[in-house]
């Protein structure tokens, strides 16, 4: 087996990630007419840019969907719409991720939306809910503008259910789409048939960890997703911050990526998010040094936002959201075992919740 694949495990089946495209903004054109921002007419269509089919975007697009037909689709001079995978699917649990890190941007609208979006929350919620299984199939079809068209952009559609589903919940530039492409791992061999995992996140800033202020009742998701009620905001202040960053590096001295302690580079990350500590009223919590890891500027913006986690014996775990070129410019290696001394003795509830609230990934997929 090929150990330079990130493995990945969903619904009891493993799966090796050979390729990904990541990034693909959820643009205002493609957004459902009742959650288009303001500045925007129309209706919003159903079909997704995925990029230019001319030149390297092109012979990369062709390589990744195995697919290079975009745009020749007139047959007799009468439109066609070529299948070009049909194994594509989103998953329940990630659709429920997305409605659960979005709430706040559903109730509050940092953007100016043409409706109130808040009114049709509760309905998303429960059309996601009512999905029988965890990985929905679709197919996907060229739309792409034709090759005579000089703009030669790379469209996809579909017309299965779960399409309109991703498209009816998403809210429009702070979103986007990433693609895995996958491998089934069948007898330690791969399988030549490729699997494609659409999955729909957030903006970090507007994700509900960064602003936990709003309490909006989550019914019916998995207990790991329950919020607690909200609770009068309160400040550790300037002395009990300057308290608690010391506790933490004199605890753990230096940055276990880049090794470095000089003090003047090494953050105080907290591990359970400050901003939740004081939201629930746990302000020992806050400024407890188990709750944080002292991390340089880079890897403190990885953890915080949610790009890497840790095991509770220290090992670190890898997102998928990065490419591979990101881990090697970063000195990581995602499908190694990276132990790291990050003093993991007594962090576990801390350890458990950036797991499941912070991380950006399934952490359960990954391990």
């Amino acid at each position: 087996m090929n150990k330079a694949f990130q493995k990945i495990s969903i619904d009891d089946v493993d799966y090796y990630i050979v390729d990904s495209i990541q990034n693909l903004r959820a643009e205002d054109s493609f957004i459902f007419n009742k959650n288009k921002l303001r500045m925007f007419d129309g209706s919003g269509e159903a079909r997704k840019y995925v990029g230019s089919y001319k030149g390297a975007s092109g012979i990369r697009l062709s390589e990744f969907f195995e697919y290079d037909k975009w745009g020749d689709t007139k047959v007799n001079g009468i439109r066609t719409y070529p299948i070009i995978q049909n194994s594509c699917f989103f998953s329940k649990s990630n659709l429920l991720k997305y409605l659960y890190d979005s709430r706040i941007e559903y109730f509050e609208q940092e953007q100016l939306y043409h409706n109130d979006i808040s009114k049709y929350y509760d309905d998303y919620l429960k059309e996601v809910m009512s999905l029988e299984f965890d990985k929905n199939f679709f197919s996907i079809y060229d739309v792409s503008d034709f090759v005579d068209n000089k703009l030669s952009r790379s469209y996809i559609r579909s017309d299965d259910k779960i399409w309109s589903m991703w498209r009816h919940i998403v809210l429009p530039k702070i979103s986007y789409l990433s693609i895995l492409k996958l491998l089934p791992v069948v007898n330690d061999q791969l399988s030549i048939n490729p699997k494609y995992y659409f999955r729909v996140f957030l903006d970090y800033q507007f994700r509900s960890i960064v602003h936990p202020q709003l309490d909006v009742q989550w019914e019916e998701v998995a207990e790991t997703l329950v919020e607690n009620k909200v609770k009068k905001l309160k400040s550790i202040g300037r002395i009990g911050a300057e308290i608690y960053r010391k506790k933490v590096i004199d605890h753990m001295p230096q940055c276990p990526f880049t090794k470095i302690t000089d003090e003047k580079l090494l953050i105080a990350s907290h591990i359970k998010p400050y901003r939740v500590c004081i939201k629930e009223g746990n302000e020992e919590e806050a400024v407890d040094y188990l709750n944080g890891l002292a991390l340089t500027p880079t890897y403190d913006k990885l953890f915080d936002q949610g790009y890497i986690t840790f095991k509770d014996n220290g090992d670190l775990v890898c997102g998928t959201l990065l490419s591979p070129y990101t881990w090697e410019k970063l000195n990581i290696n995602p499908t190694a075992k990276n132990n790291m001394r990050i003093y993991p003795e007594n962090r576990g509830k801390y350890l458990d919740y950036h797991r499941k609230f912070v991380f950006q990934d399934n952490y359960e997929d990954l391990v």
